[in-house]
């Protein structure tokens, strides 16, 4: 069971005492609970400032470490500490690794394979379309994809993942309960229910604040044996993440795009830096060390024409770059109305995807 010394202390001040901190503490003082009650010379000599110390000492005061602990049980979100064998293997190895995780679900076994995949809030539909073809197809080969539950090339990833019953783990930037867009929540409960987990170093109602972001990007890499960027501008958290793997030997893969592009000019950039550039998943699985091969697929690599000719003559002009419902009617030679409706069963049987905007893509 964690200490609720421990538990407390990640409630301090936006994790004022964070993994560094609580490491130089533990060291100087030896326990949670002797960090709890220590007067403010042994804080400092433990390696906080006075002000901070001071500040601690005033809150602690307020605070009973118990009722954080049974309140956080009391929600149904599980605890793990790095004292704990099920803490992530790959994520205790950098060097500022969280010293509690709160998390709901399940978390991967040891000899699991865990890959990052990140880019950009404002992915194109390309950007989205490689997403979710590569973690669809890391996931058939029982790689657990791990992302942060944001828009875009996340939510991509995520969903591509659990739509093949493969495993992913989002890593959120806010505590587990903080409020968050229904959207969100039902993403989260899907990624739950397929054997995944959703995780934060946060205490549950912490909400998401904008420089949560950059210090939650190195538990992605930190929990994965290489990260993938998929989109990304010059200045963003994907490259934060990117170069945290690095800085921790792990690999980085990018995906090539178009030199015009805002969202490639990072991604591009990577590649010039010595990254892996991608072009399909066996990339990925031959620098992992994946023999790739053929495996069962929950969903079909090939599928069954579509029952209409309507359908037909639509999904031939169907590819990877979204084409608008009235230029599809063009080539077609039908009703704008017939063709959209077509198209909202060819999404339904899984023939045709919505990339936005009356916009279809394969």
């Amino acid at each position: 069971m964690i200490s609720p010394y421990r538990l407390a202390l990640t409630h301090f001040n936006d994790l004022a005492i964070g993994p560094v901190h609580h490491a130089s503490l533990l060291e100087f003082l030896g326990s949670d609970e002797k960090i709890w009650h220590a007067n403010t010379n042994e804080l400092q000599q433990g390696g906080l400032s006075y002000g901070m110390a001071k500040k601690f000492i005033a809150w602690r005061a307020t605070q009973d470490p118990q009722a954080l602990l049974d309140d956080t049980l009391k929600r149904g979100i599980s605890l793990v500490t790095q004292d704990d064998a099920e803490y992530p293997q790959l994520l205790r190895a950098i060097h500022d690794a969280p010293y509690v995780l709160y998390y709901r679900g399940s978390l991967p076994p040891a000899d699991a394979l865990l890959v990052g995949i990140v880019g950009s809030r404002r992915a194109t539909d390309y950007g989205l379309k490689v997403a979710a073809d590569l973690a669809e197809k890391l996931a058939r080969h029982h790689l657990v994809i791990v992302s942060g539950l944001a828009w875009g090339i996340d939510e991509a990833a995520h969903r591509a993942t659990v739509k093949v019953n493969g495993k992913t783990i989002a890593v959120l930037g806010c505590g587990l309960d903080a409020n968050d867009a229904e959207r969100k929540h039902k993403l989260a409960e899907e990624i739950i229910a397929k054997g995944g987990a959703v995780i934060s170093e946060y205490p549950p109602l912490v909400p998401s604040l904008d420089h949560h972001f950059p210090i939650r990007n190195r538990i992605i890499s930190g929990l994965s044996k290489g990260t993938l960027v998929v989109e990304a501008a010059v200045k963003s958290g994907s490259l934060i993440t990117a170069r945290a793997a690095l800085a921790e030997n792990r690999e980085v893969f990018a995906v090539p795009g178009s030199i015009y592009s805002p969202t490639s000019q990072g991604t591009n950039r990577l590649g010039r830096d010595g990254a892996h550039m991608v072009t399909c998943a066996e990339d990925i699985l031959e620098a992992l060390g994946v023999t790739p091969r053929v495996v069962d697929a929950e969903v079909p690599e090939t599928m069954v024409p579509p029952a209409t000719a309507e359908a037909r003559a639509i999904l031939a002009l169907l590819n990877h770059e979204a084409k608008h419902i009235d230029d599809l009617a063009l080539a077609v030679g039908l009703p704008s109305h017939t063709v959209g409706a077509t198209l909202t069963m060819m999404e339904i049987e899984g023939y045709a995807r919505h990339a936005g905007g009356q916009r279809y893509t394969r």
